[in-house]
């Protein structure tokens, strides 16, 4: 088993735990008093840290040492409720287990609502989860307003009415959430680490291959986009090279009057300039072009972008379109270099020909790089015509393009690479109605380089 379902297999424990000692206290086998009124109390709180840990473990290596001292922590809490039962009301007692109990189940919703990523985020049986999870924080919350109830809301001696509806309750919202993970184990898999378990083996062989697809896919979009690049690589080489026959022939003519002239160093010094340009021009070619493996690295944001303006930037001349380039931050990201490049070539290829079809004299594209929580955030925007407002829902969608010689691949490669990133990709108009494209790309730990 994996982290995931080792946490979660703990968690099932701490309830059997739970449900087991408060049995034996209600048939009279256990004494209802210290230790034993506190087994229950550690082992619901260390059961809702467990399934924490577990959610956590699917997309992120948690660390164990984390989850001991967080048993630690219960334990504490716990033996401190216990020191206190005697001392305190005992309304007030259940409301203090409550409120730590309540703590955690908001926790656990909050993690699975706003910190997980969206090819996680967006599985049926995860947002059924989700709610489930609300709905132990309203279990937790009826907890809590027992404290005003004409009798104590405990699951020990007797228990009221009202005592028994919460806690039937609770172990429905329980059951649901179970059978949902379950669900979640079968359906979804990590697309960064797959791990096969007898309950998605079939499955993960599945992603296996549609990976292999995919890749397939990828490669013959990077042929397809070479064509759209021939006239790019022409301008761009051309410079250079005509540079270097220039200096060439000024170097030959000095030589041939004066062998001490500094032109000649100078000429020199041109040409290797040059050289070194064009060489680096073709490795970033050859780097975009020639892998198919996903490697996941920190990368620098702001560099990847701007070799890819380099490449297109002739397009861009050839066109008369304007870089507006708005970068707030130079922030380090997690991914691999070749995807991210291919994902933002798609679209600049995608707006140049959307301007290049647009009347507008002013054209112009703008570049945006900000941070948000965990994400950077690169937003490509250009003075087109916009996006139609019925594609806008399907423009990720395979085979769907608006251009007449489309092949509807870009867009929905792009999108499958910012999700195996664990990122998202949105389109939109915005309010004068220039197309919109917004990308988020996780952060990675190293320190961020601030322009």
């Amino acid at each position: 088993m994996d982290a995931s379902a080792v946490y979660f297999l703990i968690s099932e424990l701490f309830m059997a735990v739970t449900c087991g000692t408060l049995f034996l206290i209600n048939i009279g086998a256990l004494s209802p008093t210290t230790p034993w009124t506190g087994v229950p109390i550690f082992s619901v709180l260390g059961a809702e840290v467990a399934i924490l840990f577990s959610i956590l473990s699917l997309t992120n290596q948690t660390k164990k040492s984390w989850f001991i001292l967080s048993m630690l922590i219960i334990g504490l809490i716990t033996t401190l409720l216990e020191a206190s039962r005697g001392e305190i009301e005992l309304r007030v007692n259940i409301l203090l287990i409550s409120i730590c109990l309540t703590s955690i189940f908001t926790l656990n919703y909050l993690v699975c609502k706003f910190r997980l990523p969206p090819s996680l985020q967006n599985n049926q049986f995860m947002k059924w989860f989700t709610w489930f999870e609300l709905g132990m924080v309203g279990y937790g919350v009826m907890r809590i307003l027992g404290y005003f109830a004409p009798a104590p809301i405990r699951p020990l001696n007797t228990p009221s009415t009202l005592a028994l509806v919460i806690f039937s309750y609770f172990v429905v919202i329980g059951t649901f959430r179970y059978i949902s993970y379950i669900g979640l184990r079968i359906s979804w898999v990590n697309p960064i680490n797959p791990t096969q378990n007898p309950l998605n083996k079939s499955l993960v062989n599945a992603i296996e291959e549609k990976d292999q697809l995919l890749r397939g896919l990828i490669a013959s979009n990077r042929v397809i986009g070479i064509s759209a690049l021939a006239s790019s690589l022409a301008h761009q080489l051309s410079q250079p090279l005509t540079t270097i026959a220039l200096r060439a022939d000024t170097t030959r003519r000095d030589l041939e009057g004066a062998t001490q002239d500094p032109k000649v160093l100078s000429s020199l010094d041109d040409i290797s300039t040059q050289s070194s340009k064009l060489a680096e021009l073709i490795k970033n070619l050859r780097r975009l072009f020639g892998s198919s493996e996903y490697r996941f690295l920190p990368l620098n944001l702001q560099k990847i972008i701007e070799e890819i303006i380099e490449i297109v930037q002739p397009s861009l001349d050839a066109k008369k379109i304007t870089l507006i380039k708005d970068y707030h931050c130079n922030p380090m990201v997690i991914g691999d270099s070749i995807q991210l490049q291919q994902v933002f070539i798609n679209i600049l290829n995608n707006a140049i020909d959307s301007l290049e079809q647009n009347d507008t004299q002013t054209k112009e594209i703008q570049i945006s790089i900000t941070k948000r929580d965990k994400f950077a955030i690169v937003e490509f925007k250009d003075n087109g015509g916009g996006f139609d407002q019925k594609s806008v829902p399907t423009i990720f969608e395979l085979y769907k393009t608006t251009k007449r010689d489309g092949l509807g691949v870009g867009l929905w490669l792009s999108k499958t690479i910012i999700e195996q990133h664990h990122g998202s990709i949105s389109a939109q108009n915005d309010e004068l109605g220039h197309a919109v494209l917004t990308l988020e790309v996780p952060l990675s730990d190293s320190q961020d380089h601030e322009p």
